[in-house]
C-alpha cells in the first residue's frame, strides 16, 4: 500500500516548485496567424525528507513566448492542472526572477482587431435578421 499523504491534488489550479528537466521548445502548426510555440519540460520534485514525487509534465502554449527556461533550472510553475498536466500560465525561475509567459500583441493591434471582429459579426447578424424578415412579409 503507497503513502498518498503528498499527493498533489491534480485538478483546478496549480502552483508547483521543481526542477525543470528535459526542457523542449517546438514550433507546430502553420497557419495565416503563424505557429504555435511550444514549451515543455517535466517538473521533479522532493517531499520534506528529500524523496522525489512523480515528476508532472508542464506545457506552455502561445503564439509567442517571452523569457525560456533550462534544464536543471528550479522554477515556480502556476497554471491549471489539465489531463494529468500542468497548463502553464506563467513560469518563474528562483534563481533570477526572471519569468516564461505567453506574449500579448500591443493594444495598438488587438484594439483595431476586436473593432473589426465585432463589426463584422454585427454585419452578419443584421443580414441575418433582416433575411429572416424579408421571408415573413
Amino acid at each position: 500500500m503507497s503513502d498518498r499523504s503528498n499527493a498533489v491534488a491534480r485538478r483546478g489550479a496549480a502552483e508547483l516548485r521543481g526542477v525543470a528537466q528535459n526542457v523542449q521548445y517546438r514550433s507546430e502548426g502553420r497557419s495565416e496567424n503563424g505557429s504555435i510555440q511550444v514549451l515543455t519540460f517535466r517538473l521533479t520534485q522532493h517531499d520534506s525528507v528529500g524523496n522525489p514525487q512523480q515528476p508532472v509534465l508542464v506545457e506552455l502554449r502561445a503564439t509567442a513566448l517571452e523569457g525560456q527556461v533550462v534544464d536543471g533550472e528550479e522554477v515556480t510553475v502556476t497554471g491549471k492542472w489539465r489531463s494529468g498536466r500542468i497548463v502553464a500560465k506563467e513560469i518563474v525561475s528562483q534563481a533570477t526572477g526572471a519569468a516564461v509567459r505567453a506574449r500579448r500583441p500591443p493594444v495598438w493591434v488587438a484594439v483595431p482587431v476586436a473593432i473589426i471582429f465585432a463589426a463584422f459579426f454585427a454585419f452578419v447578424l443584421y443580414f441575418i435578421i433582416h433575411g429572416l424578415s424579408s421571408f415573413g412579409g
